[in-house]
């Protein structure tokens, strides 16, 4: 059975840069990269970023998905919009845990780890660009 591994990634709050863009760009040659998303799918390779960092630094939200069953959402909050002991109701095991110590976000990880394998729904896109408002003007 060949690997299948989907990452998207999406800037909500304000678009990339083209400094941005071409710094993610060194990461992957195929991957579609635009002033809101990130988006790279791997059968023989693996992603060569660090998915938290690029939540700190670039993007709002991200999505993992892999054929032998692991699911990952992540979402980035601006501080003060989510306390930690709300998201603490929400996060009841190791799978879903908020972690307060960034620097200038807190990210809400959610994970699932199976088994069963993607179907071909499953693997279209998770993140539309519709799904996104458009980014708040500074």
């Amino acid at each position: 059975m060949s690997e299948y591994q989907y990452y998207e990634f999406q800037a909500i709050d304000r678009p990339l840069t083209p400094r941005e863009m071409a710094e993610l760009r060194k990461y992957s040659t195929r991957a579609t990269i635009n002033c809101t998303r990130f988006v790279n799918s791997y059968e023989w390779g693996d992603f060569k970023g660090d998915a938290s960092a690029w939540m700190e630094r670039y993007f709002d939200a991200f999505v993992y998905v892999a054929n032998w069953g692991t699911r990952e959402l992540m979402l980035r909050f601006p501080r003060g919009v989510l306390h930690l002991e709300t998201a603490k109701q929400y996060c009841r095991d190791e799978a879903a845990r908020p972690r307060p110590r960034q620097r200038r976000h807190p990210r809400v990880p959610l994970r699932q780890r199976g088994r069963r394998g993607l179907g071909r729904r499953e693997r279209m896109a998770f993140l539309p660009c519709s799904a996104a408002r458009e980014p708040r003007k500074r």
